[in-house]
């Protein structure tokens, strides 16, 4: 795991730039804290830091060809290189390294870019090709790991692994990206591909963009696997040994739940020593740390836990500098993955079970509405829940609680990607952008987050398998795995998602909703299949996780964030939110109900902070 920046240019780029490809570098020299190394050439600037996971001695980046003609700088991990390096053997390419950076170079000139397809991991690089002076930009397809570009006046491509390498090279202050930001308050996390600065985005998972001097950009779809034989316990396990792939030791993460156990169940024949795993005690699911700890026990784990600190608001500037965007549930992560850094470089995660196999309370509840939907009349669902609605809107002093967004969910009835956003939380209307945006939120020129949700929702006709897809190019991508490539590089610590694979993924997504949902029950398909290697006592545990209670958080730790960040004088001196909405939540009394307008006034404060290290500040050092 590591981080590469650079840039490419039509231009000659003169040799003074190296300094600021240093700079790049250094920006974002926590993703690898084992090395560094810059490239200038005379179109292209390729910048590399290292986390040493696989051939420690020979594989420092950039790094070029056995024959000088491709030159690579490469951040993530092939776990199937072993194979294909042999199979480029006998082809009869040749290699100077055993690492899996210089097999993605021969596999480009074997197949050309056809071949990424066959590469099993999580990536994002740069490949230069010196013979015909072009590059490419290559993010892997399912979004694993990050790569930001931007496309300057003069085209030149700058591209980074996180935000904030770009920001040492393009000469303006980043601008907040107000639709961005629309749209991240919305859904918690920003869909697409864009970012909330201005002018940088993501590239899109999957994508290749090649580059050539005096030429507008090409893009390409790297293909999907094909879907492989075998029953889907083979493949988990297939997943998991391959994730495995390591020149260091690899620990898990262990939570109580089921996809943390079947993913250190399933590597612990493959470890040498008893597996070493690590969990955090959350606090406010008290169940958790013993169920981790009981799950250690019964398959001789090592688990170490950490207790999370009461004072956790001092924090939270220094994380979302490395986030670059504000998030709910990071903290916990944060201090799990600085915990287990301090012992180890690479651990896998059980992130991605819920998307894979359906096991949010989401996709039961929308199943719940799929099935009345089918049993009732449309033209009775949307007039009952119109009225119910208009009544309790009357009556009640609170503007979008839980009980309003239920009974508009039951009016809209049968409009799919807008009961999904509902379920969600999506809360975007005329009236309540009013109750919580101040003037310069109002006066920009905002996207519809339903319509949007619309637009992008796939074209199958089932809503939970439409809904599932949806969250794997979406919520997975731009709010799991972001968060988690982030705490983690944080602390130079490679953190792998087995159930987050292409291969298994194309078995799972041939399977309808009703085998993944049997019985109308989250997670069944996968509680079934694991069954031979997990006890009862862990299959039949409640589900848990590391959500917080934002009204007991706000109350608990950030008042005093909350005195700073949301008095009356600073939201109106920043002017993106309404202080009535703060004062408005804060007169009544911390419940459940106020989940998603303690959760606004968290967002709040988070993008607050934002702005004063992003656009009062260019970003470039740690606050």
């Amino acid at each position: 795991m590591c981080g590469i920046a650079g840039w490419f240019s039509s231009e000659i780029i003169p040799s003074q730039e190296l300094d600021t490809l240093e700079r790049m570098v250094c920006a974002i020299k926590h993703r690898g804290p084992d090395g560094q190394g810059t490239l200038l050439l005379p179109n292209a600037c390729l910048g590399h830091v290292r986390l040493s996971i696989i051939d420690l001695q020979n594989g420092q980046q950039p790094m070029k060809s056995y024959d000088g003609r491709y030159i690579i700088v490469f951040n993530g991990e092939i776990y199937n290189y072993k194979e294909l390096r042999q199979e480029l053997l006998d082809s009869g390419h040749q290699f100077v390294t055993q690492s899996d950076t210089e097999v993605i170079m021969e596999i480009y000139r074997e197949f050309g870019i056809h071949g990424f397809s066959r590469l099993r991991g999580m990536y994002a690089f740069v490949l230069w090709d010196n013979a015909n002076n072009c590059g490419l930009l290559v993010r892997d397809p399912l979004g694993i790991k990050p790569l930001f570009i931007h496309i300057s006046d003069d085209a030149t491509v700058i591209f980074g692994s996180e935000v904030k390498a770009i920001l040492e090279k393009i000469e303006h202050r980043p601008e907040l990206d107000i639709a961005q930001l629309h749209l991240l308050l919305n859904f918690r996390y920003i869909p697409g591909n864009g970012s909330l600065f201005s002018g940088i985005r993501q590239l899109p998972p999957g994508c290749v963009m090649h580059w050539s001097p005096q030429k507008s950009p090409a893009y390409y779809t790297i293909d999907t696997p094909e879907t492989p034989h075998g029953n889907t316990l083979d493949q988990l396990r297939d997943s998991v040994y391959h994730h495995l792939t390591s020149d260091v030791e690899v620990g898990c993460y262990l939570s109580g739940g089921i996809d943390s156990s079947t993913v250190a169940a399933l590597s612990r024949s493959k470890s040498a020593a008893p597996l070493r795993t690590f969990t955090v005690d959350v606090g406010d699911d008290p169940n958790e740390a013993l169920y981790a700890a009981e799950t250690a026990t019964h398959f001789g784990f090592q688990n170490l836990q950490l207790k999370i600190d009461d004072d956790v608001s001092q924090e939270l500037s220094k994380l979302l500098w490395y986030l670059e965007v504000p998030k709910i549930n990071a903290l916990q992560n944060w201090q799990l993955a600085k915990f287990t850094a301090q012992r180890i470089k690479v651990a896998l995660s059980g992130l991605g079970g819920d998307e894979l196999f359906l096991g949010y309370n989401m996709h039961k509840i929308l199943l719940q509405a799929h099935t009345l939907s089918k049993k009732t009349p449309s033209f009775i669902t949307t007039k009952v829940g119109t009225s119910l609605k208009k009544l309790f809107q009357a009556i009640s002093g609170l503007r979008w609680s839980e009980t309003e967004r239920s009974l508009i969910i039951l009016e809209q009835l049968g409009h799919w990607p807008v009961v999904y956003g509902l379920i969600r939380n999506v809360w975007d209307s005329v009236q309540l952008r009013s109750f919580v945006y101040g003037e310069r939120m109002l006066d920009a020129d905002l996207p519809d987050a339903f319509e949007y949700l619309k637009q992008q929702w796939p074209k199958t006709p089932d809503p939970l398998l439409a809904a599932a897809q949806f969250e794997w190019r979406q919520k997975l991508v731009n709010d799991l795995l972001w968060q988690e490539d982030r705490v983690s590089m944080a602390h130079g610590l490679e953190v792998r998602t087995p159930l987050v694979d292409s291969v298994l993924y194309s078995h799972v997504k041939e399977f309808s909703s009703e085998v993944l949902l049997r019985k109308g029950k989250p997670k069944a398909y996968m509680k079934e299949t694991v069954s031979a290697i997990l006890p009862d006592h862990i299959l039949s545990r409640p589900k848990s996780g590391f959500q917080i209670a934002s009204y007991d958080f706000f109350h608990n730790h950030l008042k005093t964030l909350a005195r700073d960040q949301l008095n009356e004088k600073k939201v109106k001196e920043i002017g993106l939110f309404n202080h009535d909405f703060v004062k408005h939540t804060l007169k009544f009394s911390p419940t459940k109900r106020l989940r998603w307008h303690y959760f606004m006034l968290y967002f709040m404060i988070l993008t607050h902070i934002w702005i004063q290290l992003f656009e009062s500040n260019v970003g470039s050092k740690i606050p």
